[in-house]
């Protein structure tokens, strides 16, 4: 049977935001003192040294500045980014716990799961950090020169071709399900711990969708050939690679970090936040920093943000509801 998650619309965000204005005759402000007056926690899903924690310390430490707090790191990896996700769903909705959330936790998760601690409208936007794209490679020996030979060589010879992912339900291995659904194409998923990219560089797996970092690195050294690109456009180190919405293959489908607060948490306190986070993403040694990771900045405002989420948790979930998958 399809899943029934529970997910989030923006109307429903919005609405959050606007409900918490209403009927209150003390502002947080008056009742707590000048926000923040305490250190403040920011809470990762992956472990030390990945490119989350790296983006996340930067960002904690500008935002400490600008507050006049310090903002502590805390990882809280594993269980697909849902220990983190759940640790700040469940925490006060004072402002001193974040969350520097990603994909699976918000847009994802929600579908795979049908005992998901948390729903999305736990949380509420501050802003969209950036994106981190997809990328289909193969091996630079391979016989398919683009992704419309590698799919059609899919489709008439059903799982003779294989894709390596990072496991049942990751967003590499949903991504690519978008893309056989829409060709009618079918292959054999290899899931790996490790995402199984050494296996698709030594010829035992004939293709994966890469995160830029990954897959770039390889691209440059010639060890790989880029395919096409899942991501909202084009991207700066491939221009001539087409997207998967250009390729006629569905909406974008990729990876990206935001910040976040508990649900609840009082709307002078998410703007404050909002404010900061906007100037310290306008600045170019962020964006620099987002760079040097192949990814791509964003920004904007917490409703800009909102409606993205919308859209996003909408495209993973019908690609997850199509292929009828669940983690328990």
């Amino acid at each position: 049977m399809p899943l029934c998650p529970i997910t989030v619309t923006r109307r429903e965000i919005l609405r959050s935001l606007a409900a918490l204005s209403a009927g209150v005759t003390v502002s947080f402000a008056q009742a707590q003192g000048s926000y923040p007056n305490r250190p403040m926690r920011l809470v990762v899903s992956l472990p030390a040294g990945t490119s989350a924690d790296v983006m996340a310390r930067f960002i904690a430490e500008r935002l400490g500045r600008a507050l006049g707090q310090p903002v502590v790191v805390d990882n809280r990896p594993g269980a697909s980014s849902i220990i983190g996700a759940q640790a700040v769903a469940s925490a006060p909705a004072d402002g001193y716990t974040l969350l520097y959330g990603l994909a699976p936790s918000i847009s994802l998760n929600p579908y795979l799961y049908k005992k998901l601690p948390y729903k999305a409208s736990d949380f509420m936007p501050i802003i969209h950090l950036l994106d981190v794209p997809f990328v289909l490679v193969v091996r630079s020996d391979s016989p398919h020169r683009n992704a419309q030979d590698l799919f059609k060589a899919a489709k008439e010879s059903p799982d003779k071709l294989s894709y390596a992912s990072y496991g049942l339900g990751s967003p590499n291995h949903v991504a690519m399900l978008q893309m056989l659904q829409a060709t009618g194409a079918s292959m054999t998923h290899v899931p790996y711990k490790d995402g199984g990219l050494t296996d698709v560089l030594g010829g035992l797996v004939d293709c994966s969708l890469e995160v830029t970092a990954m897959a770039m690195q390889h691209v440059e050294m010639g060890k790989l050939r880029p395919l096409l690109v899942s991501a909202r456009t084009r991207i700066e180190k491939l221009p001539e690679i087409r997207t998967s919405q250009e390729a006629g293959l569905g909406a974008p489908l990729y990876s990206w970090n935001g910040l976040f607060a508990p649900a609840g948490t009082p709307l002078d306190v998410i703007s404050r936040l909002a404010t900061a986070m906007q100037e310290i993403t306008a600045r170019s040694d962020f964006t620099q920093k987002v760079l040097d990771f192949t990814q791509v900045p964003r920004g904007g405002t917490s409703a800009n943000f909102a409606t993205f989420l919308a859209e996003d948790s909408r495209n993973w979930g019908e690609v997850v509801t199509r292929a009828n998958i669940h983690i328990d």
